[in-house]
């Protein structure tokens, strides 16, 4: 037999209404909640995008810079302005018959850097379109919706 137990005596009304209250603000809360901190969330990865984008612009001002000053380089070491300090500083070409040289065994020199194949090499540079996607559309069209499926005509068949 169950027992029942009575309560002694009942809520006060303002109790209930600020409990009914509370229950249904408590959904406007956490959705307040969940909006600020996305909100904090996207300024954050906003502005670290604004800085990444300013480090983007900082890095090609410094590589722009970079090959300024290796075009200078180039230009104040090329032969005729190396040619015209050495004029200016007093150095003379010597004779021919003042030159000596000396052979030194063991001694191989630079090695040359090869950039490119020679001019004449058959070497045929790697294609770099796959010949699959070499086939026009009408081409594709035609084989596939109008051709006999025992007859194949591809762009590598011969």
């Amino acid at each position: 037999m169950a027992i029942k137990n009575k309560q002694a005596y009942k809520q006060a009304p303002w109790r209930r209404q600020i409990q009914a209250i509370g229950l249904s603000l408590l959904p406007v809360v956490l959705i307040a909640a969940g909006i600020a901190i996305y909100l904090i969330i996207s300024a954050q990865a906003a502005a670290a995008g604004l800085e990444i984008m300013e480090l983007h612009f900082e890095e090609e001002d410094i590589l722009r810079e970079l090959a300024n000053q290796r075009s200078t380089l180039a230009y104040i070491t090329s032969y005729t302005q190396m040619q015209k300090r050495a004029k200016k500083m007093g150095f003379v070409l010597p004779e021919n018959e003042s030159l000596h040289h000396m052979v030194i065994n063991g001694y191989r020199g630079q090695d040359a850097i090869l950039i490119a194949p020679p001019p004449d090499s058959k070497n045929t540079p790697a294609t770099l379109l796959n010949t699959t996607y070499q086939e026009s559309l009408s081409s594709w069209i035609f084989t596939t919706f109008f051709s006999s499926p025992g007859i194949t005509q591809g762009v590598g068949d011969e």
